[in-house]
């Protein structure tokens, strides 16, 4: 199963307009003043999320069904979720310096989802996967997004409080929000990811029960999917748990949250490098 010519011109449109977005921010950074057309970032950033909204229409229009089943599916609809997410907070928190990040790292991700090859999913027939199952792919992917939303905004905690500790007062600093702004999208960015995460399991274990009559698929990489985003779930929920019921804030909860992210992502990576680039659970 090939990617169509169309839907590798809209990705190839967004990466473009992702690479623009990105180019902008770093020259408000550079020449420390917002550009002649303050909007044009957030332009360039819509009409590449536009653009991709297309190709992954597309997507699950070619399969028959909304899921995300191989490594492309999984990259593209991250980098999405990470623009839309970053739009709208851009509209109600105003924090500019994020773009930066979140196109450079959307940016690339279109770039790796146009050069990799295409990986059949398991699931090759024409035959629906069910609802339950396409909804607990995109929400473990939503967790993957809040996960790396929290991480860089507690990157950018820790860079900002080793700014006021050193009493360095540069052209990154004065584009850095408040360090109560920062924390307060970290907690934030944290419990969306655990909701998405636990609910994707257990709408994983209802679609397991329903065929399989058990909670746990009986196959085996199903079965090591599954053991696999247990182990992420009760490692991102201690240290959720570990912020709320410690009342961890700042460089603390900083820390939680990258170690957190740190634990997902090399979870789910480890999952795709056993799996050969597509989602088991059958």
């Amino acid at each position: 199963m090939k990617i169509s010519p169309l839907e590798l011109l809209l990705l190839e449109m967004s990466s473009g307009f992702y690479l623009g977005a990105f180019l902008l921010y770093l020259s408000e950074l550079i020449l420390s003043r917002p550009t002649r057309v303050p909007w044009a970032p957030v332009t360039a950033g819509v009409g590449g999320v536009l653009f991709q909204s297309l190709a992954i229409f597309i997507r699950f229009g070619f399969q028959g069904h909304v899921a995300l089943l191989s490594l492309r599916e999984v990259i593209s609809f991250f980098s999405w979720t990470l623009v839309l997410a970053f739009l709208y907070l851009e509209h109600q928190k105003k924090v500019r310096i994020l773009g930066l990040f979140i196109f450079a790292i959307a940016f690339l991700s279109t770039l790796l989802v146009i050069g990799i090859s295409f990986h059949a999913p398991l699931f090759a027939t024409k035959a629906p996967i069910g609802f339950l199952l396409s909804l607990h792919t995109i929400l473990i992917d939503l967790g993957l997004a809040s996960a790396a939303l929290s991480f860089i905004v507690a990157l950018l905690y820790l860079l900002l409080d080793f700014f006021l500790r050193r009493k360095i007062f540069n052209r990154f600093f004065s584009r850095m929000p408040s360090l109560e702004t920062l924390d307060q999208l970290n907690t934030n960015f944290n419990g969306l990811g655990f909701v998405f995460l636990t609910t994707g399991l257990i709408f994983a274990m209802i679609w397991s029960w329903k065929k399989f009559g058990s909670t746990i698929p009986h196959a085996s990489q199903g079965r090591l999917a599954f053991m696999g985003a247990l182990f992420v779930w009760v490692a991102y929920a201690a240290t959720v748990l570990l912020r709320w019921s410690r009342r961890f804030r700042g460089k603390q909860a900083a820390y939680l949250s990258i170690s957190g992210f740190l634990i997902f992502a090399a979870t789910m990576f480890a999952l795709v490098f056993f799996s050969k680039g597509s989602h088991f659970i059958l």
